[in-house]
């Protein structure tokens, strides 16, 4: 651990060089690498966390780089989490990373088995309660957090505590950042919270399991206490996201038109060649770029269309049935 790099955080009490050493033997999970994961991931890096997890299904497109600070307008087209890899590297090479481009399934969760704790980034509901599932099976620590519009949420969640199904539905009509609208100063204050969680949590402070609403534009912070619900499956034993089968089709990234299909592992060294013959192609580890499809060697593809049909027929004209 190089002294001089955190020399601000070992004269801080509520660090110290014992809680640095802590934070040094620490591995974290962040799942969903945009606005809050980028944010979340850097605060963590900086902060000397022994190991990052990075995960995410996506790529990064121009209308990021407003609110996703890791990167660059020549990370565009490049899957998240690489590009949040490399830039991570270039700011701490003391820490371990390991970078993932998976979509988060019961196959892909052992990705998730060693972390001390779990940061939700993501941008959907399937995915938080998915984890929120498994964090309950698992008896693991998770830290929730949403932003859309000039306002968030952030809770901690513990095994023996109340859990995300306790206080919201699996099908709630919640507003998303693409629909709605995002304020970049919101999700970075957001991801700061939820940050400053997981250092507490990390270095055994006292953290409560309640959940923080913040609105930057209003100057409002709320704190609510949320009780167990008897009638929660999670808090029961039952867990109904992980036992979902898994969807062809996933619709939407945070309201945008495009669309994940699943597929077979592929060739992709094949593919490129019948790529390259009808236009430019980018290749990068594990995945493939064109226009407007990006195809990664498990065989899933993110394809931007107008509907999912539109999507299904450029998955089989490109990558095949």
């Amino acid at each position: 651990m190089p002294p001089e790099r955190y020399a601000r955080q070992l004269v801080l009490p509520e660090i110290g060089a014992e809680g640095q050493k802590k934070l040094a033997q620490a591995e974290v999970a962040i799942v969903g690498l945009g606005a809050l994961g980028t944010v979340t991931a850097e605060l963590l890096a900086r902060a000397g966390v022994g190991k990052l997890i990075l995960i995410d299904r996506d790529v990064v497109e121009e209308s990021n780089l407003p609110r996703q600070f890791l990167y660059a307008e020549e990370d565009i087209g490049k899957s998240k989490a690489r590009a949040a890899e490399e830039r991570l590297r270039k700011i701490n090479r003391s820490i371990g990373i390991e970078a993932e481009a998976i979509h988060l399934n019961t196959a892909t969760s052992p990705f998730l088995k060693n972390a001390d704790i779990i940061m939700d980034c993501t941008d959907n509901l399937s995915t938080r309660f998915f984890l929120n599932d498994f964090c309950k099976k698992e008896s693991k620590r998770w830290i929730y957090a949403a932003a859309v519009k000039t306002a968030g949420y952030v809770m901690p969640l513990f095994p023996d505590g109340p859990c995300l199904r306790c206080f919201l539905k699996e099908k709630a009509d919640v507003e998303t950042c693409a629909s709605a609208g995002v304020l970049n100063t919101a999700t970075s204050i957001i991801a700061s919270l939820q940050a400053t969680l997981a250092l507490k949590i990390l270095l055994n402070h006292d953290v409560p399991p309640k959940l923080y609403f913040l609105d930057i534009w209003q100057l409002d912070l709320k704190t609510l206490t949320i009780q167990r619900q008897k009638n929660c499956p999670a808090c029961q034993g039952t867990y109904p996201a992980l036992e979902k089968k898994e969807e062809a089709l996933l619709l939407r990234f945070c309201g945008e038109q495009k669309y994940q299909i699943s597929g077979k592992k592929k060739d992709l060294a094949l593919i490129k060649g019948r790529w390259e013959k009808i236009g430019a192609v980018h290749h990068e580890q594990k995945a493939l770029h064109r226009e407007n499809i990006t195809l990664f060697a498990d065989g899933r593809a993110l394809i931007k269309a107008r509907s999912a049909e539109e999507a299904f027929a450029l998955y089989d004209q490109y990558v095949g049935n």
